[in-house]
C-alpha cells in the first residue's frame, strides 16, 4: 500500500507541474491545431444546445464540450500565442511573418468570442496587439459587432471555421449557422457509446440482481505458475526493448517526416514481450500464449461480461476524471488530441488506429493483466494487487492527472475482472471497444 500511495503522490506532483511543461511546444502546427480543436468543440457545444434536454444530459459525459468550452478555448488560444512568441524561431518551420499572422488569427478568435459573450473589455489586450500589427479594420469591426451589424469582410482574420462563421452571421444580423457534418457524425458515435454503456449497465444490474453468479470463462492461474521475480524480469526486459522500438519509430517519423512508422509501431514493439513471455513464462510450464490469455468457454458469457465491464469502466472512469478536473487538476488540450490525428491522411489514420487498437491494446493488457497482476498475487491480496496494477498502468501513460486517474480506475477494474473471470478477454474486448469509440469520435469530430 505504501507503493500505491507513493505512486498516487507522484501523479499529483506531475499534475501540479503539468502547466509548466505543456506539450504545446511539441506541436509543429500549434496555432492551426488549437484552432481546429476548439472550433470543432464550440460547434459541438452549439449542437448540444439544440438537442432535447434529456439527450443533452445523457451525452454530456461522453463529449468534450459544454458551458466551459468558450473559456477553455480563449485560455488555449492565449497560451499558444504566448508559447508561439517564446519558441517561434526554434519550433516553427514557417516564416516569422506567416507565424505571426497565425498567432494574430488566434488573438482575433479570442476577441470575437469575448465580444459575442459581452466581455469585450477582457479582449482589450488582444485588440491592442492586433491594432499594433496593422489589423485596425478588424478591431473596428469587432467593436462594431458588440452593438450591432458589422462589415463581414473585415472579420476574415477570425478564420473560416466555426468562430468565423458565427461572427459573420452575427455581423449580417442572421441566425447562428447549423453545425456541420463532422459534428453530426461525432454525435452519432457519442450516441452509440452512450447506448452501449446503458445496455452494459442493464447487464450489470441483472447480474447483481441474480446475486452475482460465477462468470469464470477462462483458466488463467492466479497467482501465476511462474515466480514474481521471473514475471517482473520479463516485464522489465520487454519494456526496455519495446521502448527502444517505439522511440526509434518516433525518431524515424520525425526525421523523415513520414507517417509510415505509425502504421506498425505497436505491432513491432509487441514482439519482444510475446517472445519473452513464450520463452520464459509459458513454455517452462507447458503453456502457450493462449493459456496466458485464457480463452473462454462461452461466447455469450464473455460478451455479456464485456458489456458489464465496459459500463463499470466508463461510468467510474468518467466520474473520477470529472471529479479531478472539478478540483482544479490540469487537463490541457495537448494531452487530449495528438497532432497526428488532426493532420494525417485518412489512410494513415485508419492504419495507425488498427495498429493501436489491436496490437497496442493487446500488448499493454498482456503485460499488466496477464503477467504483472498474476505475479503480484504471490505477495499481495486481490484488491491490493489490483490497485498496484492500476496505478502502474496509469503511470506509464504520462497523461494529465484526470486521464491518469481514469486509467488507474480502468486498471483496477480490469485486474479484478481478470481475477473473477480467469481470462484477459473481457478486459481486452472492453479496452478495444472503448478505443474504437474514442478513435471514431475523435476522427469524426476533428478531421
Amino acid at each position: 500500500m505504501i507503493l500505491a500511495l507513493t505512486l498516487l503522490g507522484l501523479l499529483f506532483a506531475y499534475s501540479l507541474a503539468l502547466p509548466a511543461v505543456d506539450r504545446t511546444v511539441a506541436f509543429d502546427r500549434a496555432p492551426e491545431s488549437v484552432a481546429r480543436v476548439y472550433e470543432r468543440r464550440l460547434e459541438l457545444a452549439s449542437a448540444m444546445e439544440e438537442l432535447p434536454a434529456w439527450e443533452s444530459a445523457a451525452l454530456a459525459p461522453f463529449v468534450p464540450a459544454g458551458a466551459h468550452t468558450t473559456d477553455d478555448a480563449i485560455a488555449a488560444f492565449r497560451l499558444v500565442v504566448e508559447v508561439g512568441h517564446k519558441y517561434r524561431e526554434e519550433n516553427s518551420p514557417e516564416s516569422r511573418a506567416e507565424r505571426e499572422l497565425q498567432l494574430d488569427g488566434l488573438r482575433a478568435r479570442s476577441a470575437v468570442l469575448l465580444a459575442a459573450n459581452g466581455r469585450l473589455a477582457e479582449a482589450q489586450g488582444d485588440l491592442d496587439e492586433l491594432g499594433r500589427n496593422g489589423h485596425t479594420s478588424f478591431v473596428a469591426a469587432v467593436r462594431a459587432l458588440q452593438s450591432g451589424p458589422a462589415p463581414t469582410s473585415e472579420l476574415a482574420l477570425a478564420g473560416d471555421g466555426w468562430i468565423g462563421k458565427v461572427s459573420a452571421a452575427r455581423a449580417r444580423g442572421e441566425a447562428r449557422p447549423e453545425p456541420g457534418a463532422a459534428v453530426r457524425r461525432a454525435l452519432t458515435w457519442a450516441r452509440g457509446l452512450a447506448g452501449v454503456v446503458a445496455f452494459g449497465t442493464l447487464v450489470l444490474l441483472a447480474w447483481l440482481g441474480r446475486n452475482r453468479p460465477d462468470v469464470v470463462v477462462g483458466s488463467i492461474q492466479i497467482p501465476s505458475l511462474w515466480t514474481p521475480q521471473t514475471g517482473f524480469g520479463v516485464l522489465v526486459r520487454a519494456a526496455f526493448l519495446g521502448g527502444l522500438v517505439y522511440l526509434g519509430f518516433q525518431t524515424w517519423s520525425a526525421a523523415a517526416k513520414t507517417d509510415v512508422p505509425h502504421y506498425f509501431t505497436y505491432a513491432v514493439a509487441s514482439i519482444p514481450l510475446l517472445w519473452l513471455t513464450r520463452r520464459h513464462l509459458a513454455r517452462p510450464h507447458r503453456l502457450e500464449i493462449q493459456d496466458v490469455i485464457g480463452f473462454p468457454a462461452s461466447a455469450t458469457t464473455i460478451a455479456l461480461t464485456t458489456l458489464a465491464l465496459f459500463a463499470i469502466d466508463r461510468i467510474g472512469g468518467g466520474a473520477v476524471a470529472t471529479a479531478a478536473s472539478g478540483m482544479g487538476a490540469a487537463n490541457p488540450w495537448t494531452f487530449q488530441v495528438d497532432e497526428f490525428v488532426l493532420w494525417s491522411t485518412d489512410a494513415a489514420f485508419a492504419i495507425a488506429a488498427f495498429d493501436r487498437l489491436i496490437f497496442g491494446v493487446f500488448v499493454v493488457l498482456l503485460a499488466f493483466l496477464g503477467i504483472l497482476y498474476p505475479s503480484l498475487r504471490h505477495v499481495h491480496g486481490p484488491l491490493h494487487a489490483a490497485v498496484l496494477t492500476g496505478m502502474l498502468f496509469a503511470a506509464v501513460h504520462l497523461a494529465s492527472l484526470p486521464t491518469m486517474l481514469a486509467l488507474a480506475w480502468s486498471g483496477v477494474v480490469f485486474a479484478l475482472a481478470v481475477a473473477r473471470t480467469r481470462s484477459l478477454l473481457p478486459a481486452l474486448l472492453c479496452a478495444s471497444l472503448g478505443g474504437l469509440f474514442e478513435t471514431a469520435f475523435t476522427g469524426a469530430l476533428y478531421r
